[in-house]
């Protein structure tokens, strides 16, 4: 059963990590091991926004200390207590984990050999304290593997109200250049907020189903959610730009002709599609097909225009309704996600 922390103003990420540590802790002392500091760091390290990347994490954190008690017992061996042993440790650890690509890693490892060297000084043989080692990592490892599995976050409702965010968005920039087109010259200030709005909802979104990827991961025999809501996120994503060059269209007419009206109504059912594509609706491409044609029938019988004024809001409606085709030729490319209000 997964648990939510969000009600938590300190972040639950951070009420999982204090959790984690507390845990890890606690489990090592009451097993009587010294090495209290090295769970902790572990339960700290290995708690991440997803579970995914917590087992990747604890992976890494117990091949480090693995590499760091082998190291430490070999050159102990050999060495004893000597400056180069310690050195000639440190040195191996840092040349390992540079050809593991573990750069991150370097530090714990390189700690961990040392650690084990300088205990070849007490009543604890190298060996067994590289036992010691490994275990008391793994404690610290699990504790955080738990922690976030049983907080992780609902990053798929997260994702699915991007989702809804951005369509809405999205229709609501078509209505400012649909208003643009019957009514030229208005203001275009909440048009340009809007656009930025989006673009910081996108990339929230497109974050956030990075996230829900690595979740999805585990899941064996079944279609996932996660590409199919990341790549519609990219269908957004270019459509927003799409908005942005029909808009500076629109910007462009200096006065209301006839064919305004009719491509308005044609913009109008292809956002409404876009909504019914989103909340997993059936659309009727075929008739919006045939409209199109009809539209581009409509516009090779166009009369000739009477004024300089025409010319430029007939060609601008005609250069529009090309960009419109092409928004609606990727509408129809993104995935059916079925996001519920």
């Amino acid at each position: 059963m997964n648990f939510s922390l969000k009600q938590f103003p300190v972040g639950g990420r951070v009420l999982k990590t204090a959790l984690a540590v507390t845990l890890a802790i606690f489990i090592v002392q009451q097993l009587g091991l010294v090495r209290i500091n090295l769970a902790a760091i572990v339960a700290l390290i290995t708690v991440q926004k997803t579970f995914y990347h917590s087992l990747l994490q604890s992976m890494a954190k117990l091949g480090s200390v693995l590499i760091g008690g082998v190291l430490g017992t070999t050159f102990s061996y050999f060495f004893g207590l000597s400056p180069l042993g310690y050195g000639l440790a440190t040195l191996a650890a840092i040349y390992v984990c540079l050809q593991l690509q573990w750069q991150e890693h370097i530090v714990l490892t390189a700690i961990t050999a040392i650690t084990v060297i300088f205990s070849s000084n007490g009543d604890t043989a190298p060996l067994l304290f590289s036992v010691q080692q490994i275990f008391t990592a793994l404690v610290g490892a699990l504790s955080g593997l738990l922690l976030n599995y049983l907080f992780t976050p609902n990053h798929k409702k997260e994702v699915e109200q991007k989702l809804l965010q951005t369509e809405e968005g999205l229709r609501r920039g078509i209505d400012f250049i649909m208003l643009e087109m019957l009514k030229p010259g208005c203001n275009d200030e909440p048009f340009k907020e809007e656009i930025e709005n989006l673009d910081r909802i996108i990339e929230e979104g497109l974050k956030t189903s990075k996230l829900l990827q690595g979740e999805q991961r585990f899941i064996i025999n079944r279609d996932t959610d996660s590409d199919r809501y990341y790549k519609t996120f990219m269908i957004f994503k270019s459509q927003l730009s799409r908005l942005e060059e029909m808009h500076n269209l629109a910007r462009r007419i200096p006065i209301r002709v006839p064919q305004s009206g009719p491509l308005v109504q044609l913009f109008r059912i292809v956002q409404k599609m876009q909504h019914r594509s989103v909340t997993g609706r059936k659309n009727h491409f075929e008739i919006v097909d045939h409209l199109l044609n009809k539209m581009e029938d409509s516009f090779s019988v166009t009369e000739p225009p009477q004024s300089s004024e025409e010319f430029i809001s007939q060609a601008s409606l005609f250069h529009l309704f090309q960009e419109i085709k092409r928004y609606y030729r990727r509408m129809r490319e993104a995935p059916a996600v079925a996001v519920s209000k």
